[in-house]
């Protein structure tokens, strides 16, 4: 990466120093403005970035999205010495307004930088502890890579398995970590799943090959050859040519695994712009073969781990590329919401899940493997049931025997795998739309009709929702909301896009299917016919009239309703042609307790729009409580 010249990039000191910045209006590039107001906002904002006496940031890049947002990131030094962990982004809003700042540095640094330790002695303390055949010339830094600053060497090495950089505590004198910087070797692979495949392995001398991906932050898979923890062996191989596809192999499940987790990686690299679990680079660590008969994979939150066990028998190892894709989103939740991602339990457990599914199955689609076909399947390559069904459908998750199509109250109290349904019903509907698909058929709970935005745009509205919105509480009615925020922010607020993701969730039963505030935006010409406000039978229909006046062949046209109601569950709503077909708008819900019907419902015609009045038929269907329409409005 090229890093911007000091002179172009301007250089801000902090503390008692002078901050030298640029004026906010200056002329240039558009990444140019972005710098120069990233300057001002650090100086008016100094405990954002967790300022200190003697810090000195450095631009790194500038990045100006088509919305015109900007992400600005900054290198740090201090006292003149480099901090590894200390970059962090500045973010700006479209006008240019401060819009926070990532970082993860915990706290201002406070590090003493005279060294206990003597470059000599870091370097006498690397090569007895690493036993490395040589060491170079050691280099003083502050160590800020776990979110707190202390003071270091780091240095080349030569070991072994060849040569590493390791980081040595300029107080303690012990390695911190030694990362090793190889040459990329490229093996094959003959997986369980997924055919022969191309994998990125590492030389390591004496040794031939090892799984260790160098292309990928140095992730590695490893054997725990049946035990439950301790020491994981990384596999090595001198032709590098790996497996046989009998599953039995012990290297075979670890193709799978290498080559799964290889494309999770480059899904979130090159669709999300997501350097690794963690954002920065680091590689993440693969186990294989745990335990004996283990039938699970998963995430270790504590050790930031993949793990996967054998299956039934030890014969069928869980390690399908969506299952792999999946374990590896659990670690990306983990690195993006405080401490641990998403609760594991209630809603915001379902949620979790949800998450992992969704990015398992988009690492799917990104390998486009002829041998695994990507659909919206999680697992079905495994086979865990014996009779060839998945693990979950996203579609319809209710084909499983257990997960849910749509929202209740209550559906927290279910195993996470299964409320999950909920989220992934949306994420089908949103990506997919309804009805027959080249993915399956998917119903909506509330008798819509959907069309899809594409997987790739829906994904990446979840994306951002998850860096930038989602809690660690998150419910679904929060995950509604956030979305919202997400694609406002992304694709603009009551926008197509906008209003299909606030459709998607109502078609699962979480919220309305547009919010009140995009029902008077000026640009959708949306003007009420306004009647006289007579209660609703209670119960019983009334009827409102609507005249098209000229014919035309629409595929869809909306219904923008405003209804008062203390119990909008207790109505039933629809449609009816001047040739008296009904359209069901909105049925009866006893589960919904929501008070007032204020959206609008898209209402699929394939094919003619009738001239002549439309009637809108609105019936309280339960006996208690009385309402008013306000007003109704056909968009055609």
């Amino acid at each position: 990466m090229r890093r911007i010249p000091l002179a172009l990039a301007a250089v801000l000191l902090c503390g008692s120093a002078v901050a030298l910045s640029v004026p906010a209006q200056a002329a240039g590039t558009p990444e140019d403005t972005a710098i120069a107001r990233a300057l001002d906002a650090i100086k008016r904002n100094p405990e954002a970035v967790r300022t200190a006496e003697g810090d000195r940031y450095e631009v790194w890049k500038a990045n100006v999205t088509e919305t015109g947002a900007a992400h600005v990131r900054f290198t740090r030094l201090f006292k003149g010495l480099p901090v590894t962990g200390g970059d962090f982004v500045v973010h700006l809003t479209p006008d240019g307004s401060f819009d926070g700042v990532s970082v993860s540095l915990e706290k201002p640094l406070a590090v003493d930088t005279t060294p206990k330790l003597t470059a000599e002695q870091a370097a006498a303390a690397a090569k007895e502890q690493l036993k490395a055949k040589e060491v170079g010339t050691p280099q003083l830094l502050v160590d800020a890579a776990g979110g707190a600053g202390r003071l270091a060497w780091q240095l080349p090495v030569t070991l072994e398995a060849g040569a590493a950089d390791a980081t040595v505590d300029a107080t303690e004198g012990r390695v911190l970590r030694a990362l090793p910087d190889e040459h990329t070797a490229t093996g094959t692979g003959n997986s369980i799943y997924s055919g022969t495949v191309t994998l990125s392995t590492s030389a390591a001398g004496l040794l031939g090959y090892r799984t260790i991906d160098p292309l990928r932050g140095n992730s590695r898979t490893c054997n725990l050859n049946h035990a439950w923890s301790g020491t994981c062996t990384t596999f090595s191989d001198f032709n590098n040519v790996w497996g046989d596809g009998n599953p039995l192999t012990a290297q075979t499940a670890a193709v799978d695994v290498h080559y799964g987790a290889a494309n999770a990686w480059d899904y979130f690299k090159n669709r999300q712009g997501r350097n690794g679990i963690f954002g920065d680079g680091t590689g993440v660590e693969s186990r294989v073969h745990r335990g004996t008969g283990w039938v699970n994979a998963s995430w270790s939150l504590s050790q930031k781990v993949m793990q996967y066990g054998d299956g039934v028998n030890d014969a069928s190892p869980l390690v399908a590329l969506d299952v792999v894709g999946h374990e590896m989103t659990h670690g990306v939740n983990q690195a993006e919401i405080p401490p641990d991602g998403m609760l594991y339990t209630g809603e915001s457990g379902g949620l979790n899940e949800t998450t992992s599914d969704i990015f398992g199955t988009m690492a799917e689609f990104y390998a486009a493997n002829a041998s695994d076909p990507a659909d919206y399947e999680i697992g079905e390559e495994l086979d865990l049931f014996g009779n060839g069904e998945p693990l979950r459908y996203m579609n319809q998750p209710s084909l499983d025997g257990a997960s849910v199509d749509c929202y209740y109250n209550g559906v927290g109290n279910l195993d996470v795998h299964y409320s999950s349904g909920v989220g992934n019903h949306f994420f089908f509907l949103l990506a997919e739309g309804s009805g027959n698909t080249p993915y399956g058929s998917s119903t909506t709970c509330n008798n819509s009709s959907l069309v899809g935005i594409g997987r790739t745009k829906a994904a990446k509205i979840w994306y951002h929702a998850l860096r930038h919105y989602f809690t660690a509480g998150e419910s679904f009615k929060n995950a509604r909301s956030d979305t919202l925020a997400a694609t406002a922010e992304l694709y603009g607020k009551c926008g197509t896009t906008y209003r299909s993701v606030a459709r998607a969730w109502a078609a699962v039963g979480v919220g309305s299917a547009l919010p009140i505030e995009c029902l008077i935006i000026p640009v959708w010409d949306l003007v009420w016919e306004e009647w006289p406000r007579n209660p609703i039978p209670d119960p019983g229909p009334y009827k409102w009239l609507h005249k098209i006046q000229e014919k035309g062949s629409l595929e869809t046209i909306e219904v923008g309703v405003n209804i008062t109601h203390p119990r909008r569950g207790d109505l039933r709503i629809s449609l009816v042609s001047p040739a008296g077909k009904e359209y069901l708008i909105k049925a009866q819900n006893r589960e919904d307790r929501e008070a007032d019907v204020t959206e609008v419902f898209p209402v699929r015609l394939g094919g003619v729009a009738e001239p002549g009045e439309w009637t809108l038929v609105v019936e309280d269907v339960v006996k208690g409580e009385s309402g008013h329409v306000r007003g109704w409005s056909l968009l055609y």
